[in-house]
């Protein structure tokens, strides 16, 4: 019960980062509705987000020192941005963290009944 109300809330607030995101936005290549979304997402999506943000970075790093290419902000990099973190963040908490704790479990109970 708690934790479907968890992933709701999580779900809500990360649709909710995407709206005002894409509200924020005001069509200029350097707006800062990205570096909203970006640290919303990072909040949403950590401890893997910090993972998937230094990635991002060095991506636009290589791709700057390869051919000069600068990444600008628009409403499909604010989507596909937020697209990455929420496909990462759900991941971790509702499908990884759960199976970890599962794993956790089996072994904790399995070891007393083998004491």
């Amino acid at each position: 019960m708690i934790r479907q109300a968890l992933k709701w809330l999580w779900l809500l607030g990360a649709f909710l980062v995407l709206l005002t995101s894409l509200v924020a936005y005001d069509g200029k290549p350097n707006s800062d509705a990205d570096l909203l979304l970006g640290y919303a997402m990072l909040a949403l999506s950590v401890p893997l987000g910090l993972v998937i943000a230094a990635a991002l970075s060095l991506l636009g790093r290589i791709a700057y020192a390869v051919s000069g290419y600068i990444f600008t902000t628009s409403y499909v990099s604010i989507t596909v941005t937020w697209l990455v973190f929420f496909i990462a963040g759900y991941l971790q908490w509702f499908k990884i963290l759960p199976w970890l704790w599962r794993k956790w479990n089996a072994r904790r109970v399995a070891a007393a009944r083998s004491t």
